[in-house]
């Protein structure tokens, strides 16, 4: 008989991770495959079966009011997998489990105790103890799960589990669809950024741009922010600072379609801070730079660096060092030969190493493990 995985993922897109990685591999595996989340209705893509629910404006609501929804349509698909990615579904999903017996896989994506810590709605008192209460509802609640997926292999030290399997969150190479379209040298954008757009790194990107026009670096940025990111903030401060002529904010579009954007970028910029959230997460933007050939300046940080190191491939800075990543960017724009050939080590890297397939074996691994 047909297996069943249940894929709990509560977002809007398509999502790069539950839906084009895991939701893919599931289906071309033979398993009769359902993903969960907040779309706008029920339908198949790709023989892929979603299950929409609807959005609630409130934090509270989509806590209470929609992960009760979720849990009872859950009950109701009798998975032989459930496979859940959010983190305020970890009391629902250890009901799953105590009442339906079928095997429970908890897939982390960040560092979710340090990630609490930076969540500016929350007063910074208050932050430290949800911190705290995180932690020990993951590890606590962890015990009760057949499996963790975390995303990162620094997440997965603080987890002792005995199926504590890391999936890295590589990209698929059919997201890297006409890379070679345009020569690095005629593209539009000197620097490119895509995704979540906190404003700690928005004040960066435009300190170091400020520098750059100083000394008369020409430097044109690409930005494309995912929803959630304070874009009205980040275009009020680029008039304020009179940035207008480098800042371009472009449309967002979902995980298969940024290939417009990023054949038309030069360089990958990921300004992370040493913050402890990014002590322990791997940004999934490295790799997908990498193999679109573009070379990265990015913070040198622990995560990034195990990858990357003495493959040429990117400059690693200081992180919040202005003058270091300004002095990056310069190098690169300078001397295009080197920044095309650093281009090219890093996508073949992730041809190589980097991708999705390699990681799609450990996810059917665990999941037949799982089902034995």
């Amino acid at each position: 008989m047909q297996k069943k995985v249940c894929i709990i993922h509560k977002v809007k897109p398509l999502d790069p991770r539950s839906f084009y990685k895991q939701g893919r591999s599931a289906l071309r595996a033979g398993y009769d495959t359902t993903i969960m989340g907040f779309y706008p209705k029920d339908k198949v893509v790709n023989g892929i079966k979603l299950v929409g629910f609807n959005y609630p404006a409130k934090r509270l609501s989509r806590f209470l009011t929609s992960n009760y929804q979720v849990f009872i349509r859950a009950l109701k698909e009798k998975a032989d997998i459930y496979h859940f990615h959010d983190l305020d579904f970890i009391p629902w999903a250890v009901l799953l489990k105590i009442i339906t017996s079928r095997r429970v896989i908890y897939d982390i994506h960040e560092a979710h105790p340090e990630y609490m810590l930076l969540k500016a709605y929350v007063p910074k008192f208050f932050r430290r103890i949800l911190s705290a209460l995180i932690y020990l509802l993951e590890h606590a609640a962890a015990n009760f799960f057949d499996a963790i997926v975390p995303n990162d292999n620094y997440v997965a030290k603080d987890f002792n589990h005995k199926r504590n399997e890391v999936i890295f969150n590589f990209p698929t190479l059919d997201f890297f669809k006409d890379s070679d379209s345009i020569p690095w040298q005629k593209r539009e954008f000197d620097l490119f950024y895509h995704g979540s757009l906190p404003k700690y790194h928005f004040e960066l990107m435009m300190s170091v741009a400020e520098r750059l026009n100083s000394e008369n670096v020409r430097n044109v940025w690409g930005i494309v922010m995912n929803e959630g990111s304070p874009s009205a903030w980040a275009k009020q401060e680029v008039q304020k600072r009179r940035l207008e002529g480098n800042f371009i904010f472009l449309p967002y579009t979902d995980y298969l379609n940024i290939f417009k954007y990023l054949t038309n970028a030069k360089i990958g910029i990921i300004p992370l801070p040493s913050y402890k959230k990014f002590m322990k997460n791997i940004p999934l933007k490295m790799f997908e730079f990498m193999g679109f050939g573009m070379p990265m300046v990015l913070s040198d940080l622990p995560p990034s660096r195990q990858f990357i190191k003495g493959e040429n491939c990117a400059v690693s800075v200081e992180p919040d060092n202005i003058n270091e990543y300004a002095n990056a960017i310069k190098f690169l724009l300078g001397n295009p030969e080197k920044a095309v050939e650093m281009g090219k080590n890093g996508r073949r890297l992730v041809f190589e190493k980097y991708n999705w397939a390699n990681e799609e074996k450990k996810l059917l691994g665990l999941y037949s493990g799982v089902l034995c």
